[in-house]
């Protein structure tokens, strides 16, 4: 009867493709927070030059009709960039629940690697039993086998023979004793190096 082995390599690069995934994510949202930060500067910027404008516009003897188109663009302006910037981070929102996603699913498959690991350790003990138990019937199937070989020899000997020597036989059935129930059979080693 043969066990599959199960690789704790094959959970270890598992891990490894969904830790790597986790990285990626969390640049892309390192990369977002900087495009926010440069649109809000640019914001930040734009509001400084309409209060440069303003500044202007009190110094200069501009018409209210000019004034007003120009701020309407402006504010345009900004209109955008506001809304592109609730676009920003809903997208951020977004990437940040599926980095949460991401860890969870990275804790049940650690948590699943344990359980995994433990029915490894379940299998390695129940293979050293088997082979015990392998030894132990491969020794004996042996002895019987050499004790049938020997007893077969014992009696054609007694069927060619004219006269027993009774000696020589006790010494004969003796050693043939010694195979019953013991002996040297062909054992199966564990190899604890195995991964």
């Amino acid at each position: 009867m043969k066990f599959p082995l199960m690789l704790r390599s094959t959970h270890e690069t598992e891990l490894k493709t969904a830790i790597e995934g986790l990285k990626c994510k969390s640049r892309l949202i390192d990369s977002l927070n900087a495009t926010l930060n440069n649109k809000l500067h640019e914001i930040n910027c734009l509001k400084h030059e309409i209060e440069d404008l303003e500044l202007e516009i009190k110094g200069r003897d501009l018409s209210i009709d000019k004034l007003l188109i120009e701020l309407e663009q402006k504010d345009k302006k900004l209109k955008k960039l506001e809304e592109y910037i609730e676009k920003l981070e809903q997208v951020s929102e977004n990437k940040t629940l599926r980095n949460c996603s991401l860890n969870t699913k990275l804790i049940e498959k650690d948590a699943e690697l344990k359980k995994l690991d433990k029915a490894n350790k379940d299998l390695d003990d129940a293979n050293k039993k088997l082979i015990e138990l392998f030894n132990d019937a491969n020794r004996k199937n042996w002895c019987n086998n050499e004790s049938s070989r020997q007893l077969k020899r014992l009696s054609e000997e007694i069927i060619e023979s004219d006269k027993i020597n009774k000696t020589n036989l006790a010494t004969y059935i003796y050693n043939i004793s010694q195979y019953v129930g013991g002996g040297i059979p062909a054992e199966i080693k564990v190899m604890d190096d195995i991964k």
